[in-house]
């Protein structure tokens, strides 16, 4: 049994870049950006669901997704878009600004499919609500795969082992981001 129970640390420790919307160092964005991922990808399940089985209760839930979606988006756009400007290393990246790009897209898509949904959520399923959810959520995918390389790859939006750091003292080939 391991007498050492400290978490592994591989051998290339990328910098960390702590977000400025966080609390208790646990930042804002990710934990808002997961009601949108989850109500927005599904707005092409429920359209699916309602063209198989007919049953009007899925073109109204694909509706309430994608309400849903876009109001939690915003929200997390605001946050996201907050800590992109105010953290000058942030916004050096081209990840950083595809992620953005690719993300107000997302918005954009949820928009119209409120928009097409709201009069009549049953007949906009098909075509229009259908080819617009299925693009929703493939940008939905990009979109959460840009913001994960921020976050796994490049460091963003994390903090540091301050403990290790503490105890072993602090690595001296690692640079600091520049704020």
């Amino acid at each position: 049994m391991r007498n050492d129970l400290k978490q592994p640390v591989p051998d290339t420790k990328s910098h960390t870049v702590e977000s400025v919307l966080a609390i208790a160092k646990h930042p804002i964005h990710p934990m808002l950006v997961t009601f949108p991922i989850a109500f927005l990808s599904m707005v092409v399940v429920a359209d699916g669901l309602y063209l198989w089985l007919r049953a009007e209760f899925w073109a109204e839930l694909a509706l309430w997704l994608n309400v849903g979606g876009l109001g939690f988006g915003v929200l997390a756009g605001v946050v996201g878009t907050f800590d992109m400007m105010s953290i000058r290393v942030v916004r050096r990246h081209v990840s950083a600004w595809n992620h953005f790009i690719v993300a107000v897209m997302v918005l954009a898509m949820a928009a119209l499919g409120v928009w097409l949904r709201l009069p009549d959520p049953v007949s906009a399923v098909w075509p229009w609500g259908l080819l617009s959810s299925s693009v929703m959520a493939l940008l939905v995918g990009v979109a959460g795969w840009l913001g994960g390389t921020l976050s796994f790859r490049h460091g963003i939006g994390v903090y540091g082992d301050e403990e290790a750091d503490a105890a072993d003292g602090p690595d001296p080939d690692r640079k600091p981001p520049a704020e």
